[in-house]
């Protein structure tokens, strides 16, 4: 993606203080939806037999590392230590950049064990091989989005909303079981699926460009693209679950990996 799209606009409107604090915010939400979606699905996930296996467990811990280091380099940014955040940047780069091939390799594992005939999990979200899709589109737009944090680190406003969206990313596994524990709201469907899955997706990419158009009178640039790939990520994730040749494309994907850690 050219940087010339996603570029911070000319113009005081975006002054690093007009966004005072607004990080905390976000990531305040984003830290809500996981609590509220793993703190209950504990004991489930405990208590499965066979129980799970370290990959899943190193898995969560790294994932876990990666949203407390995330928070602190925020914190640090609004708290007026940017030199901190700066100094260590490039190790939560690397951190961010060991998520994608542990994700991928964690989602195979899981879904092995999902579909094992053993398995006793009948609340489980994700126990069909489709539901990799969903997975896998979530890995590459992680990338996509880790890259162009990364390319922006330069434009303050673009990289920090660019490192928020990445948080959104990997959002809709809290919020998807928050909704499952929570939600007495069920939709059949394609849209009734993206709704349990990725409502907290939604909710928090239009709180930020609700933000944008109050503080701003715009949004910014780096929001809408950003959006819409995420965006694009979802639709293709919804796609998968019911297209049958993905089924069937999972099924033996799933069968070929074998491995359940």
């Amino acid at each position: 993606m050219p940087r010339s799209l996603i570029s911070t606009p000319r113009g005081g409107i975006w002054r690093a203080t007009a966004d005072r604090h607004i990080y905390i915010v976000w990531m305040a939400l984003v830290w809500s939806g996981m609590i509220a979606g793993f703190l209950p699905d504990i004991a489930r996930f405990r208590s499965e037999a066979p129980p799970p296996p370290f990959i899943l467990d190193f898995h969560g811990a790294v994932f876990f590392l990666w949203l407390v280091v995330v928070s602190v380099q925020i914190g640090l940014v609004e708290t007026g230590k940017p030199a901190v955040h700066r100094q260590l940047g490039w190790w939560i780069v690397g951190l961010s950049a060991l998520l994608v091939p542990l994700g991928l390799v964690a989602s195979m594992v899981d879904m092995v064990r999902e579909t094992a005939p053993a398995h006793n999990d009948p609340l489980s979200l994700s126990a069909q091989p489709q539901f990799l899709g969903l997975e896998f589109q979530a890995m590459v737009v992680f990338a996509i989005m880790l890259t162009l944090a990364v390319r922006m680190r330069h434009d303050l406003a673009a990289h920090k909303r660019l490192m928020v969206l990445l948080l959104v990313c990997v959002l809709d596994p809290g919020t998807a079981r928050a909704w499952s524990s929570f939600s007495p709201i069920t939709i059949a469907g394609p849209f009734g699926w993206w709704l349990s899955y990725f409502w907290g997706n939604a909710t928090l990419v239009a709180a930020m460009i609700g933000w944008d158009l109050w503080r701003h009178g715009r949004v910014h640039p780096v929001l809408i693209w950003g959006g819409a790939l995420i965006g694009f990520g979802e639709l293709t994730a919804v796609y998968l679950e019911f297209a049958p040749w993905w089924h069937d494309a999972a099924t033996q994907l799933t069968n070929w990996w074998h491995w359940a850690g």
